[in-house]
């Protein structure tokens, strides 16, 4: 079993070191030249861009011989260019939210069929909701997954929730959350995730009117009986303004 698995991972190294043979000035290679650059032998690299040929990862030019990267290379870096600017971008923002409400701020996003956040604002209070960056967690449970799902495409929805595990009357309940999260354009959930815990999330659009991710508050439920208006009307602006900034425009506007 450790040999199968040392053979699987030095086989993906070896493929990404063959993918990083191709730059802007050698966009296409033939197979010698990925030979060269590698120090692999013919026999290996064959099987390796075989097996990238049928991902679509990699492209092989006929008439020519030689080969390329594939078109899913402009996804990955959309996603990659999307979520640095999202960040950069969504910082200032966050910093106002953060001093207006005291609370913990999140930027999320979509990552595979789970939210991931990249980037937080610790909320300013003594006790606060603590939230890791980097971790998946599901779509289907607080209103910052719930929130991301509500405005996602249908295959993405329904996926989440075959993989769910709920039951039918809970995806029911779901489903009917984010009809509502769609119509009034926000997410608010309490005791849901963490108990003693309140979470309001808006979400962050782009020029093509696509769900980029999503703004979020969250902090101790005990804090907000006064301030669940201020809250997401401020979240909702935040959103809003950083969504003009990505390009997007309100249609008829």
């Amino acid at each position: 079993m450790k040999t199968n698995e040392t053979e699987t991972v030095q086989s993906v190294e070896r493929a990404i070191e063959l993918l990083y043979c191709f730059t802007t000035r050698t966009p296409e290679l033939s197979l010698n030249d990925i030979v060269k650059r590698t120090g692999l032998n013919r026999t290996t690299v064959f099987r390796l861009l075989s097996s990238l040929m049928k991902k679509e990862l990699i492209n092989k030019n006929a008439a020519m011989n030689t080969y390329r990267l594939g078109l899913p290379f402009i996804h990955f870096a959309q996603i990659v260019t999307e979520n640095l600017d999202l960040r950069k971008m969504a910082l200032p923002i966050m910093n106002e939210l953060n001093e207006i409400t005291k609370e913990t701020i999140s930027l999320n996003i979509i990552q595979g069929a789970s939210r991931i956040c990249i980037e937080k604002l610790e909320g300013k209070e003594d006790i606060r909701q603590f939230i890791n960056l980097g971790i998946p967690y599901p779509l289907y449970k607080g209103a910052s997954g719930k929130l991301l799902l509500a405005f996602s495409k249908d295959e993405l929805i329904e996926e989440v929730i075959e993989g769910s595990g709920l039951t039918k009357n809970e995806t029911a309940e779901l489903k009917k959350d984010l009809l509502l999260f769609q119509e009034q354009g926000f997410a608010f959930s309490m005791d849901e995730r963490i108990i003693g815990a309140f979470a309001i999330s808006t979400p962050i659009l782009n020029s093509q009117q696509q769900l980029i991710g999503g703004l979020s508050i969250s902090g101790l439920s005990a804090r907000l009986d006064n301030n669940k208006q201020l809250f997401i009307k401020a979240a909702i602006q935040s959103a809003e303004k950083l969504s003009a900034m990505m390009g997007y425009q309100k249609l008829g506007g």
